[in-house]
């Protein structure tokens, strides 16, 4: 074996670790902030509210965005029934099924956060808190028939064309049925769900 061919397998190796960890590098610097604040999944979903879009992770890196629409007042978080805001913070999947939308992506709204804080500021009597958080504590979907509102997801649009506009009661509506498909093939109950203002 020439010297050229020995130096070269033993640089090989080396040189092939340096590409790794400068792809790492370069993966771990394409990786956005906010993608820290999503909780670990191997999918999970981070929806932009002031953009309307989702984004979808996988492994916690953005792979593909979806656009949507919100509720018809989308600024600001869901507070209590009929308020028609989306509301803003973790939630997590909590059921998938048919609905008159298409699909129907049912998250934890409310969570034991909005809860609380409603609990705090009155908005909320201590009945329907206990009923909320057991609900959670038993792996369900909160009930819908608070003062907080509930029944809150991802689904589609029944229109065609699809509307241009805020239109929903506080839910995400996807654009494109295509879209809602491959949505509700990628996710699962506990499927983590950050929507951001």
């Amino acid at each position: 074996m020439t010297r050229t061919i020995r130096a070269l397998i033993l640089i090989s190796p080396v040189l092939l670790a340096g590409c790794l960890a400068s792809n790492a590098d370069r993966n771990a610097q394409a990786t956005p902030e906010w993608a820290q604040e999503v909780p670990a999944a191997p999918v999970a979903l981070a929806v932009f509210k002031e953009k309307r879009e989702i984004v979808v992770l996988r492994q916690g890196v953005p792979r593909e965005t979806v656009p949507v629409r919100l509720g018809q007042a989308p600024e600001g978080h869901k507070r209590r029934q009929g308020d028609n805001r989306t509301p803003e913070g973790i939630y997590r999947v909590c059921q998938v099924k048919p609905s008159k939308y298409r699909s129907f992506l049912w998250i934890t709204y409310p969570n034991r956060d909005d809860a609380k804080q409603a609990l705090r500021d009155g908005r909320l009597s201590r009945a329907e808190y206990d009923r909320i958080i057991a609900s959670l504590d038993s792996g369900y979907c909160p009930p819908a028939d608070t003062a907080l509102g509930g029944l809150v997801g991802i689904h589609g649009d029944n229109e065609e064309p699809p509307r241009k506009y805020n239109w929903t009661q506080g839910c995400i509506a996807t654009v494109s049925n295509r879209d809602l498909d491959r949505l509700a093939s990628l996710v699962r109950p506990g499927t983590p769900v950050a929507i951001f203002p």
